[in-house]
Parts: structure tokens; sequence; C-alpha cells
């Protein structure tokens, strides 16, 4: 009985590992609040401010991560929420324990985001795919 047991504790503790590992392995939405996610958004803030948008409040309606790459999407809006302005998408890349916006997705009318996308990914090819929108 007591071997059975010790099985028993061997068998979750393995499938605690792996579904740890597994989601090491897939792309995923960092929580709200989440020192990744603040991480990332601090990033963007940082960019929108060097192109002199600053006290911006950012909207998310689209983040995944894996493995040190992110892209999002954000609806920048004024604090008090009466101002919005263009949705802005990007990609993003942690080095150092830190998070830089490596380019903005072009927001032109008539952009082929099919073809941009497959530029993006021949231009970063470590990129995971799976965090680029479908």
């Amino acid at each position: 009985m007591r071997m059975k047991n010790h099985l028993s504790t061997a068998l979750i503790v393995t499938s605690l590992v792996l579904s740890g590992c597994a989601s090491v392995n897939t792309a995923h939405i960092p929580p709200d609040g989440s020192p990744e996610r603040n991480a990332i958004l601090q990033a963007v803030h940082d960019a929108l401010a060097r192109e002199g948008r600053k006290n911006l409040v950012l909207i998310v309606p689209y983040l995944k991560v894996h493995n040190g790459w992110a892209w999002v999407q954000v609806n920048p809006q004024s604090a008090d929420g009466t101002r919005h302005y263009e949705s802005q998408s990007g990609l993003l890349q942690e080095t150092t324990n830190k998070w830089k916006l490596l380019e903005w997705m072009p927001a032109e009318e008539g952009t082929d985001y099919k073809n941009y996308f497959k530029n993006l990914k021949a231009k970063y090819p470590v990129a995971p795919p799976d965090i680029f929108p479908q």
C-alpha cells in the first residue's frame, strides 16, 4: 500500500512538472497585473513616449507571449478616457530581463497584412509563430 502511495505522488508531481513545461512551450496571455504583463506594457509606453505620446492609458485587446517574444495590440486613450488614439500593434522581445519594442505594424489603409506577417517572420525567424494573430 505504501508503494502505491509513493507511485501516486510521483505521478502527480510528474504531471505538474510537465504541465508547467507545456505552458512555457506555448503562447500565453499574461494575467492583468502580472510582472510580465506590466513589463511588456511599460516597454510599449516607453516606445509611445519616444514618439511624443505620453500619459496614455492602454487598452489591450490582444497580447500573446512565448519564450521572450510578444505580440501586442493596444488602443491608447487619454487618462480620462475622452480621447482615443489609433490602435497600434507591435513585436517585442525580452533581452536581459527587459522588454523592447522591435517594430510597430504599419497602420496604413491598404496594407497587405498577410505579406507583412510573412516578411516579419522572415526578418525575425526565431519569433514563435503562435504569438501572432491568426
